[in-house]
């Protein structure tokens, strides 16, 4: 016979502060929402991408993309503008190379350090992007409305900003 765990909590709690957890728990779960919205979005972006010949990029390649400059950017700006390290990001932009979308070249500025480009290859997928990304927004609009998409999208800038500029472990709220 196979033993069934306990489903008491480690802390004693009455079934109406359990109960309340649980209501809680699905009411303000947020991350889950914006994680069902982001695969949603994904989904969409990627399927037609990949119908438009991209087959080849992956997720993670969206934070060059989405902080590269038309004229180049240092590997240094890029990471710090995805708030990665350099290693990280370096790794992206090797991928992003061998894929031929972007392209190391001296920085006119400073004969030590590299500016990352696109190749025309990368301008292509940019453009493209962009045609999809207007796409999806349509679709968006289509079930809230023009005004509400352009507020829902204010409001997670805000959101993100706030959540930058303070960031919190749950640990520290827990102690205190």
């Amino acid at each position: 016979m196979v033993e069934v765990p306990d489903a008491t909590p480690r802390i004693r709690r009455n079934t109406a502060a359990i109960d309340d957890s649980l209501a809680t728990v699905g009411r303000h779960n947020i991350g889950m929402l914006l994680q069902q919205l982001s695969r949603d979005f994904e989904r969409r972006a990627r399927a037609t991408l990949r119908a438009r010949g991209h087959t080849r990029l992956q997720p993670s390649h969206q934070v060059v993309f989405a902080s590269l400059g038309r004229s180049g950017t240092r590997l240094t700006d890029l990471a710090q503008r995805a708030s990665m390290t350099k290693q990280a990001m370096g790794q992206i932009v090797d991928d992003l190379e061998r894929l031929g979308y972007v392209e190391r070249t001296p920085d006119p500025d400073d004969g030590r350090a590299k500016l990352v480009r696109f190749t025309a290859a990368g301008l292509d997928f940019v453009c493209d992007a962009a045609e999809v990304l207007a796409e999806i927004w349509r679709d968006y609009a289509e079930l809230l409305g023009e005004a509400e998409l352009e507020q829902l999208q204010e409001t997670l800038r805000k959101l993100l900003r706030g959540a930058r500029s303070q960031p919190r472990a749950a640990s520290t709220r827990a102690s205190s």
